[in-house]
């Protein structure tokens, strides 16, 4: 029993750990949000650079967390993680470092989403700048009234507007 209760410990102390990575990562994204937004790349820089710093001590943490549970005879998946909690969290202690630990990397996802999204948005307003600097053919498919696609007339090129 004494080297679950070491293990139950290691586990505490992993999770500890983990919660606090998870929340300097969605630090990390957010001052990449605010980078995005105002488009300083310094900020981005510095924000992509935390944010992988982060990821890779997560990666650490949960490649040691997974081989705890393992060594124990736990699955790393979510029914594991149960299963573990139940037979080392007598004290109900690690149990809500889980539960932080899941909320936060839940943030961090959707930060990350959004933040994919915004770079996504900005790489075609680049692209679409860079087609009428450019004067490529930017024909659109419109629909006449009976629903049919009709393309738009030939665009012109900037020089020539």
């Amino acid at each position: 029993m004494a080297a679950n209760g070491a293990a139950a410990e290691r586990l505490h102390e992993l999770l500890q750990q983990a919660v606090r990575e998870a929340l300097s990562l969605e630090s990390a994204l957010e001052r990449e949000t605010r980078a995005l937004s105002s488009r300083d790349l310094d900020a981005l820089n510095q924000a992509v650079t935390a944010k992988h710093q982060r990821a890779q001590a997560l990666e650490r943490l949960t490649r040691e967390q997974t081989g705890l549970l393992n060594a124990a005879g736990f699955a790393a998946d979510a029914p594991g993680m149960d299963a573990c909690l139940r037979a080392w969290d007598h004290e109900g202690s690690i149990r809500p470092l889980w539960g932080r630990l899941q909320d936060a990397m839940e943030r961090c996802r959707r930060h990350n989403q959004i933040n994919g999204g915004v770079v996504q948005a900005q790489q075609h307003q680049v692209q679409q700048a860079l087609h009428v600097l450019r004067g490529d053919d930017l024909r659109t498919e419109l629909y006449d009234p009976r629903g049919r696609t009709v393309a738009s007339g030939p665009s012109r090129h900037i020089s020539k507007a």
